[in-house]
């Protein structure tokens, strides 16, 4: 089963920008394949402060770093899609994809 864990360098809920401290979106191929959109995916947050987000599907855009260019600067993707929120302790957030995750390149799994 190929998969790929990438660094989220900012993240927003339906265009609030949430004070990360720290963020990883893990995507996980299903045995259908990348190519048919059959991706698990899921983002755990660590934000700066509580933030009050309801157990519910949300909206999400995450910025997350997918390597390196040539010259050693650091490449990155916009991701979105629709995501529920199946926990939340203390400053950490953890959502569930459900749907697509538009903008995220098959060709990162491995």
């Amino acid at each position: 089963m190929r998969h790929v864990q990438l660094v989220v360098a900012t993240a927003s809920i339906t265009e609030r920008p949430l004070p990360l401290r720290h963020g990883t979106v893990q995507i996980v191929e299903r045995s259908g394949g990348a190519a048919d959109g059959s991706l698990d995916w899921e983002v755990v947050l660590h934000t700066i402060e509580p933030e009050p987000v309801a157990n519910a599907s949300h909206r999400l855009r995450l910025d997350a770093i997918t390597g390196v260019d040539g010259s050693g600067q650091l490449t990155s993707a916009a991701l979105t899609g629709d995501a529920v929120l199946v926990r939340s302790v203390e400053l950490a957030l953890v959502f569930r994809g459900n749907g697509p995750l538009d903008g995220f390149d098959p060709e990162l799994l491995a």
